[in-house]
């Protein structure tokens, strides 16, 4: 790089300069890209060569020689800061989009093709043309004979390709590309096409797409990619509705409400191209005052004060100050969280590696589009746009459209849900056939170990006043939020410091702990003690300090043999069997609403806590706990009541809605279970995939992803 700087030429080149050297002037050969080893055989050539012209006439002056010194070292440094950012290879430059007048475009149109040919299709042939260069470099190529054995063709096989492609394109309206005397009815397919490759052939070399000069003697190198930067659209992100929406005004006409003089620009983001030249405005009703915005509606009422309402039919998003999206990059922003378990600090990473180009979006970005693309996604089928007040942060907003659209856990679009995997029709035994006018229903219920924080106070599960190192909640943090200042316990203080900072063999054990292995530096010491999965919940409480938040247990689902998830919790403690019934009781609170199984991997537990309570006689009047395939292997040779009561599959025919006798293709009579009673176990299994993101997230925007992701 210190020798580049040395060669004002290559200098100007690689920085892209206008008055910079062709390729072929200053490489002495064209090519599509040029390679680290040609710049390195470039330099070697030239500083032989003057190596050979000797010294130079005199020697400089000792300023001047320290000046030039210092030019040097700032150009090199320049080069070097311009390689480290580009890829290995030296991508080709791209050239002006042609800009040839109307007139004579118009004029060849007119006199080539056919009087009737449409818009569509003159765009369509232009734009095939400017997109295809490497087609017109091998057409020209081998139009122009230049070495032994080739021959001069004006219709090569390459640019009948492109026509034919055109052609197809067009459909029923290619005979518009043609003068009334040039076909027949009986100009084959291959005349057609030949007619039109010469007209293409003609029309790249009046928009300069030809790589030989006007001699066809000398071939100028590979066509460069067209840029398209000159003729990208101008965006005017304005509201999507012609007329005032409120029923009194009538339709009235909307004004602009910022003046043309003020109105701002902004980024946006069209899918993955980058649009740097949109304008923003806004329209207002003059008679209610009504404020219309590209994504939301901006109003005031006696009551809720001032308040937005959100556009299910909005075309941008707003993420940012002075930073859009459309709806294509919002949607493969959830798509991409949902599909790849991307976080909204990897999203952004690969969206900046792939399309950024020098303009980066951020982690708040992403999520922002994230929030406000799925509050879109969940109000759309209701047909109802959400409201919120006006001036909400992210989080506000994201408490406020749990609470109006998260369904209190209810997965309301679930209830009633039947198909041929949740729903089987009766049968009164084994060998009986199912009886269609009555139906036999199941719903599997497990938790998963996800701990989003929570107020470190006993019995308290209120949210935190502050997510980043606050330990209590607002009613809390008002009693104990100060911190002890009293010598007593300073030391363990310091002592909580060290065991949890980065430096400590804790916290690097924290750093490489990994849930699914199960290796030596894994086995920390519990600083607060967790209830046992399946048992019931202390009410000693066992902290010693209340240095940090603590976390809740597990999420629990309850879904359907299909997967369908019905509805969700967060266990506080543990798993226990009176907080799955005190769940189930609120998911299904009268008979009708019960199922007819409930499969769970501890039922023989619930069972036994259900009989200790009395609350036995509720749930016996329609409906029978059973234990999952999977745990019941387990459980039935030492436990009595799983064995008798909460069979999943018994083969004596006590249960012929559980197991029945089908046949296979060779007529074979086997057992065959009724549901998937792993449905649950699966489901968690795809969650378990979001647990290291969802662990750091604040309870609103935990709420908010296991609603989505369950709904989903």
């Amino acid at each position: 790089f210190n020798k580049i700087a040395n060669f004002p030429a290559m200098h100007a080149w690689l920085a892209g300069d206008e008055e910079s050297p062709t390729d072929l002037d200053l490489w002495g050969f064209e090519s599509d890209h040029y390679m680290f080893l040609d710049l390195k055989k470039w330099l070697k050539e030239k500083v032989e060569k003057r190596k050979g012209k000797g010294k130079s006439k005199g020697k400089e002056k000792k300023g001047d020689k320290d000046e030039s010194t210092s030019e040097r070292k700032e150009k090199s440094n320049a080069i070097l800061a311009l390689f480290v950012f580009i890829q290995p290879v030296i991508a080709a430059k791209e050239q002006l989009f042609p800009n040839i007048p109307f007139d004579v475009f118009s004029e060849f149109i007119l006199s080539n093709f056919g009087s009737n040919i449409t818009l569509s299709a003159t765009l369509l042939i232009l734009f095939s043309i400017i997109d295809n260069v490497d087609i017109l470099s091998l057409h020209a190529r081998q139009q122009n004979a230049k070495l032994k054995g080739e021959k001069n063709v004006d219709a090569t096989a390459w640019i009948r390709l492109l026509a034919r492609a055109i052609q197809e394109k067009i459909g029923k309206d290619s005979d518009d590309l043609f003068e009334d005397d040039e076909v027949t009815e009986y100009t084959t397919e291959k005349g057609r096409s030949i007619l039109l490759s010469l007209k293409l052939d003609k029309m790249a070399r009046l928009l300069k797409l030809y790589p030989f000069n006007k001699e066809r003697k000398v071939f100028e190198g590979q066509l460069k990619p067209v840029s398209h930067a000159s003729i990208d659209p101008v965006h005017i992100i304005c509201p999507i509705t012609a007329g005032c929406e409120t029923l009194s005004c009538k339709g009235q006409a909307l004004r602009v409400h910022t003046k043309i003089r003020d109105i701002p620009t902004a980024i946006l983001i069209k899918g993955s191209k980058i649009s740097e030249y949109a304008y923003v405005v806004s329209g207002v009703c003059k008679i209610c005052k009504t404020l219309y915005s590209a994504e939301h509606e901006h109003a005031h009422d006696e009551t809720q004060g001032y308040y937005k309402v959100h556009l299910n039919s909005a075309k941008y998003l707003k993420v940012e100050q002075n930073l859009w999206v459309d709806r294509v990059f919002s949607q493969s922003v959830l798509n991409g969280i949902y599909s790849f378990h991307a976080s909204a600090a990897a999203y952004p990473e690969y969206w900046n590696n792939s399309f950024g180009n020098g303009k980066e979006i951020s982690c708040r970005q992403v999520w922002q589009a994230f929030i406000h693309e799925s509050i879109c996604m969940v109000a759309t089928p209701s047909g109802v746009n959400f409201i919120g007040l006006d001036g909400l942060s992210i989080t506000g907003l994201t408490e406020g459209a749990f609470a109006k659209l998260g369904e209190n856990g209810n997965i309301c679009a679930s209830h009633g849900h039947s198909c041929s995997e949740c729903t089987q029709p009766y049968r009164e035994t084994q060998d009986s056939p199912p009886d269609e006018s009555a139906t036999v229903k199941m719903v599997v219920i497990d938790g998963i170990v996800m701990r989003p924080q929570h107020c470190s106070y006993d019995n308290c599960s209120n949210t935190l006043v502050n997510h980043r190192g606050g330990v209590f909640c607002n009613v809390y943090n008002l009693e104990f939020g100060a911190r002890c200042s009293c010598n007593e316990h300073q030391e363990m203080w310091l002592k909580y410091n060290l065991e949890h900072s980065s430096d400590y063999l804790n916290g690097a054990r924290r750093m490489l702990h990994k849930p699914a292995e199960d290796l030596p530096w894994n086995k920390t010491r519990r600083r607060h003690v967790q209830q046992p999965h399946d048992e019931s919940d202390n009410e000693i409480s066992n902290k010693k300090h209340y240095f940090s938040a603590s976390r809740y247990y597990c999420v629990e689902t309850i879904c359907a043999p299909c997967g369908a998830v019905i509805a969700w919790t967060k266990f506080v403690k543990s798993e226990s069997a009176t907080n799955i019934l005190k769940f189930l009781e609120d998911v299904f609170p009268n008979e009708e609403s019960r199922p007819d199984y409930i499969c769970i991997d501890k039922a023989y537990k619930v069972l036994r806590t259900a009989v200790a309570n009395g609350s036995w006689v509720y749930w016996f009047k329609g409906s029978h706990f059973v234990v999952d395939g999977y745990h019941y292997t387990n459980h039935c040779s030492d436990d009595y009541l799983c064995r008798k009561w909460c069979n999943p599959a018994p083969q004596d025919g006590s249960a012929p809605n559980l197991v029945y006798i089908a046949q296979d293709r060779d007529g074979e009579r086997y057992y065959k279970r009724a549901f998937n009673t792993q449905a649950c176990e699966q489901l968690n299994s795809w969650l378990g995939g979001f647990e290291s993101i969802m662990k750091h997230m604040t309870p609103s925007n935990f709420n908010w992803l296991i609603f989505l992701l369950c709904r989903c």
